[in-house]
């Protein structure tokens, strides 16, 4: 079938002359589906955008190319099937060949179909989310219907945090004006030629393989324009309580001065600083000794500091050198490698990376360093403090590269240290034009908080050049919204645009900072950026967390499965990220896949976040991960196709895919249908308080214990609790249901003020709801450990009749407040659910 969706493709070309690969039939593949976008000058310029599917590349031309702005609708004109292999072609089509010009592969990378892809093109409106290099995000092709031989579709960006106005929209397109593989201009392919058969070689062509390889082939420097687009930001360290120890962690002094990424390419190198500003110019030794290195094109990750009279790194000493022209006192201590004569390492273990980087800088001379590390011992940080550093960087050793705070990097301080906003000053008392005292501030929920203040650290000297700074951002009103306490003289005010370092000995319990003092101002941060930093417990950031897979800023990974855009929001008003679900699943998924292991289930999928449009799914669909399965059930004259996933790979996958809830049925397939537990989901109306429903679920345990069944609650994580009873599945779907309603209908009549077993929302004013309907064929009930797509991220938690008692809601188990100790209470919970075994009598 593949090869007649290319016949026309065939039909057009003669392989005796064109470079293009011929259009042989591919393999389909249900996942990890490719697209390809070509920049093409032929008759008329436009992109050529091409999706994987059955086997073939489906092609549309857009002639103005896409647009990032939602409200820019682009003219796609479907063209003929290309080949897979066709992805890898870039080069010039010769004169007098169908589309006779130069190609260049402007991007690449993965799409996913929201649905069956057919059956959307039958539509008229495929919708799906593309993970490349430079289009990111949620997309739609519609069709149109007009008279023209053309099939005329419409290329249409989504809302969603990728997108951008019609003016960057742009500036986008003109500035990206270079090919994703080989970083060659539209000029660089028309002036090399005609391509050999092989455009494969491509790939290989665009990066110089590491020393340890034995590759030999000759290939393009990468420019530092092309590094500078590549370069996502520096991966950052959590601040822990201790130094982590073990084998699998290694350890760096941590260094007091300013963090530097380089960027080299062809002896011409470029400073940034961790805020993206180009410091080159600051530090002209540095950037000469580090053009001397042997490499065509790199990118490094260093730490530019001066050293005291004792060898100690000097954040003051570095400030003065900034200030007064002497740049040669600064030195460099090269840390990581991120990529080297065209190989992207940030995929490789970080030990790898350190070894290939200590190679490099063997035979480096004049002020640039190789960092050493150091294998752990439990008085590492102790000994470091000793010395007079800073304290500690742990690193993982296989971790991998990612632009963001992480918590494979983890340090750990001799003393608290931290950068400040400064939003005001008081003048000195006994000489003019100077300061006495900084008001400080960080940001805390997108607001300015004030955090107190220093006054000590600073000469009569430095004092008044801060002045001199500050006055010009005099301001008349105050910029922290809470009050800040009067002081000895009146404040001068200023917006909140310098930072500086303070340290310090502890944070009061009102939230300010107490024996502060002055280390130096700061210009490599964004101040929106600067928080409070709270040392959290060593054990918590370790418990649970399974090491990530790759090192791409736009995608981490858990468990093996790669999820993609983890810094979007997914609850509006709060902080939580996809990649924070993803993490949070991952912590939990070995806990929650007994209760979902081979279970039919039903999904909650907010694909742009609990905000946006949410929707049940329990069919399979192409595209989705190779651990979810499908499974098509017969019940009564009634078949449907049903997902299942039996490993933690596929929770995993189901949440890559915008899943925020698991609903699972009471049997597991090896069962046959039969229910292995009964649910009681008490719902109460508006108004009825929780202690009611505490109350409603004692007496539901004491009913089934009177009738030899043993019973353990759930909170819902919405307003509810379920009271579940593990049974033997020897009964059929009718007999448990049929149960379950005798027991509601029962409590219902005996009590009927409090009760209702009728799902009527006339009838349950101001009661609760039984609801015994979880129980039957193809319903289902939250799995234990399932967030709610809700508010706050509450989330279904399992907890001991004791703990209920204690529990003031039923959603007061949230993302946020999830730690060890709840962790391993739950697993106890679990199981001894898991090991109960009982007979229900009917």
């Amino acid at each position: 079938m593949s090869s007649d969706l290319l016949k026309k493709y065939n039909e057009k070309r003669d392989f005796g002359i064109t470079a293009e690969p011929e259009g042989k039939a591919g393999k389909r593949a249900k996942s990890n589906l490719r697209f390809v976008i070509q920049l093409h000058e032929a008759t008329r310029t436009h992109y050529d955008f091409r999706l994987e599917w059955d086997g073939v590349m489906k092609s549309w031309a857009v002639t103005k190319g896409p647009s990032f702005d939602p409200a820019d609708k682009r003219l796609a004109v479907r063209t003929e099937d290309h080949p897979m292999d066709y992805n890898d072609f870039e080069g010039v089509i010769p004169a007098k060949q169908y589309g006779a010009g130069p190609v260049m592969i402007w991007d690449e990378g993965i799409w996913t179909p929201e649905d069956d892809p057919a059956k959307m093109e039958k539509k008229g409106r495929i919708n799906f989310t593309i993970e490349g290099s430079r289009i990111k995000g949620q997309w739609h092709l519609v069709r149109m219907h007009t008279p023209d031989k053309r099939e005329n579709w419409l290329l249409i960006k989504s809302k969603d945090e990728f997108a951008l106005d019609k003016i960057k929209s742009a500036d986008f397109l003109k500035h990206e004006n270079t090919s994703i593989i080989t970083g060659r201009t539209m000029d660089d392919i028309r002036n090399a030629g005609l391509t050999k058969r092989n455009n494969k070689a491509l790939k290989s062509a665009s990066a110089e393989s590491i020393p340890k390889s034995k590759k030999k082939t000759s290939k393009p420097t990468l420019s530092l324009d092309t590094l500078l687009k590549w370069y996502e930001g520096p991966e950052l360290a959590t601040l822990v309580d201790q130094q982590p120890d073990g084998n699998t962690w290694v350890h760096e002094i941590k260094y007091d001065g300013y963090r530097l990424m380089a960027f080299v390419s062809d002896k011409k190198i470029i400073l940034r600083t961790r805020g993206g500003k180009d410091w080159t110019h600051k530090f002209e030794p540095l950037a000469k000794a580090i053009a001397t290195l042997h490499v065509e094109n790199a990118v490094l990750d260093l730490e530019a500091c001066v050293l005291d009279q004792n060898g100690r790194t000097d954040f003051g000493a570095l400030q003065a050198a900034l200030s007064n022209d002497e740049a040669e006192k600064i030195e460099g201590w090269i840390f990581d490698l991120l990529h080297f004569n065209g190989e992207d390492l940030r995929k490789e273990p970080l030990i790898d990376r350190k070894e290939l980087l200590e190679k490099i800088l063997r035979k480096a001379k004049g002020p640039i360093h190789y960092s050493e590390h150091f294998e752990s011992a439990p008085d590492l940080l102790e000994r470091a403090c000793k010395i007079g550093a800073e304290g500690l960087v742990s690193k993982k050793k296989d971790s991998f590269y990612f632009g963001r705070r992480t918590k494979d990097w983890v340090k750990s301080k001799c003393g608290l240290e931290q950068e400040f906003v400064i939003g005001g000053f008081m003048p000195a008392k006994d000489y003019e034009k100077a300061i006495g005292a900084l008001l400080l501030g960080f940001y805390k929920n997108k607001k300015f908080t004030y955090a107190g203040k220093v006054g000590t650290g600073f000469s009569q000297k430095l004092a008044k050049e801060i002045y001199q700074k500050l006055i010009a951002l005099k301001t008349d009103k105050s910029p922290f919204p809470n009050k800040v306490p009067r002081g000895i003289r009146e404040y001068i005010y200023v917006k909140p645009e310098k930072l500086c370092e303070i340290s310090f000995m502890q944070w009061t319990p009102d939230g300010h900072i107490r024996h502060a003092s002055f280390k130096g101002l700061r210009e490599d941060k964004n101040p929106k950026a600067v928080v409070e930093e709270i040392p959290q417990p060593m054990e918590e950031v370790t418990q649970y967390i399974k090491p990530r897979r790759k090192a791409n800023a736009e995608k981490v990974s858990f468990n093996g499965v790669t999820i993609s855009h983890p810094d979007r929001i997914v609850y509006p008003d709060t902080t939580i990220t996809k990649g924070d679900v993803a993490e949070y699943y991952a912590k939990v998924a070995a806990l929650m896949l007994p209760f979902i292991d081979g279970r039919l289930i039903s999904l909650l999928r907010c694909t742009d976040g609990i905000g946006g449009e949410c929707f049940f799914q329990r069919n399979p669909m192409k595209g989705m991960g190779s651990s979810i399965k499908s499974k098509t059930v017969t019940h009564k004259v009634n078949k449907h196709e049903y997902l299942y996933v039996e490993d933690e790979e596929g929770i995993l996958q189901l949440v890559q895919m915008g899943t925020m809830e698991f609903h699972a049925w009471q049997s597991t397939l090896k069962d046959k249908g039969k229910p292995d537990q009964i649910i009681f989901d008490l719902d109460p109306d508006e108004g009825v308080p929780f202690e009611a429903v505490k109350l409603a679920a004692e007496d539901i345990r004491n009913r089934l214990k009177k009738i030899g069944l043993v019973s353990f609650p759930r909170l819902s994580g919405g307003k509810g609790v379920h009271v579940v009873a593990p049974i033997e599945p020897d009964h059929d779907w009718d007999e448990v249901k049929e149960f379950a309603r005798e027991f509601s209908e029962n409590m219902a009549r005996e009590v009927p003020d409090a009760y209702v077993a009728n799902m009527s929302k006339k009838k349950r004013a101001g009661k609760i709801f039984i609801d015994f309907f979880r129980n039957d064929f193809s319903s289902t009930a939250i799995v234990p450990f399932s967030l709610r797509a809700r508010a706050g991220a509450p989330i279904a938690w399992p907890v001991t009749w004791i703990e209920l008692k204690k529990d003031n809601q039923a959603n007061g188990i949230t993302l946020k407040n999830i730690d060890v100790k709840l962790l391993k209470n739950a697993e106890k919970i679990s199981a001894e659910f898991l090991k109960v075994s009982q007979k229900l009598k009917i």
